[in-house]
């Protein structure tokens, strides 16, 4: 007989294993493929720049690891803390605590101010 847990873990894993890592790849070897036989085959001067997709490919991948951790720390610096909020907030414990949080830290206020 089959553990139901064993098989619950193994396929989360799989969800894991493909939507962080697995689509990754494929979505950027899909962006590559798309946009070297669609844009750069037809226009003359990319074509000349990028003769064969090894070329663009390598150019693309170092251009596009600098951007890519750029974006990912702007969204750590600017968004991340916003989007915790609101992923907490949808859990009701989460909101409870979050909501005595924000008493405690306004009473600690009232707190500093007096003294």
């Amino acid at each position: 007989m089959v553990n139901i847990n064993w098989l619950k873990r193994r396929w989360q894993e799989f969800r894991w294993g493909h939507s962080v890592y697995l689509v990754f790849a494929f979505s950027f070897i899909n962006f590559l493929l798309i946009t070297y036989r669609l844009l750069i085959e037809y226009v003359v001067i990319l074509h000349f720049t990028f003769p064969n997709l090894t070329v663009y490919a390598v150019v693309a991948f170092v251009i596009y690891i600098p951007v890519a951790v750029a974006v990912g720390h702007l969204h750590r610096s600017k968004q991340l803390r916003t989007d915790v909020v609101m992923v907490s907030e949808k859990n009701p414990y989460f909101l409870e605590i979050l909501e005595r949080l924000e008493r405690i830290e306004c009473e600690v206020k009232k707190l500093k101010k007096k003294s």
